[in-house]
């Protein structure tokens, strides 16, 4: 009885580690989609050069492969729907000041999040 009680322990902390690395995955792909809409949005308002605006896109299409290969049931849409309101948010604050050197400084922080991110998983990918 004790046997089948630690083995049913187990099982449920393996589930519930399950449970919290998906919704942890997708909490980080959720904000690296967030840095891309702010890097999209930067380079429409030209803060950005377009070769940063697809340097982004080819590092989040990276990062997006990467994170959907380790969980695949993750909602890409909801994920994105709720990175685009984090990226309203974040935008909100750089810019309340009416300042856009702020804007300029937030919108080269998030191209470097993405770019940063998207080479650790290729030098991963490596090893």
């Amino acid at each position: 009885m004790v046997r089948r009680a630690g083995w049913c322990f187990v099982v449920l902390v393996a589930a519930m580690g399950h449970g919290a690395l998906a919704a942890n995955l997708s909490t980080s792909l959720k904000n690296f989609y967030a840095e891309y809409e702010v890097v999209k949005l930067c380079a429409e308002e030209a803060q950005l050069s377009a070769a940063d605006a697809e340097l982004a896109k080819a590092a989040i299409d990276k990062i997006e492969a990467h994170y959907l290969k380790r969980d695949a049931s993750i909602n890409k849409e909801r994920v994105l729907k709720a990175a685009i309101a984090d990226k309203d948010e974040g935008i909100r604050i750089a810019t309340r000041g009416g300042n856009k050197s702020d804007l300029g400084t937030y919108c080269r922080v998030s191209l470097k999040e993405l770019l940063a991110k998207a080479e650790e998983i290729e030098a991963t990918a490596k090893n």
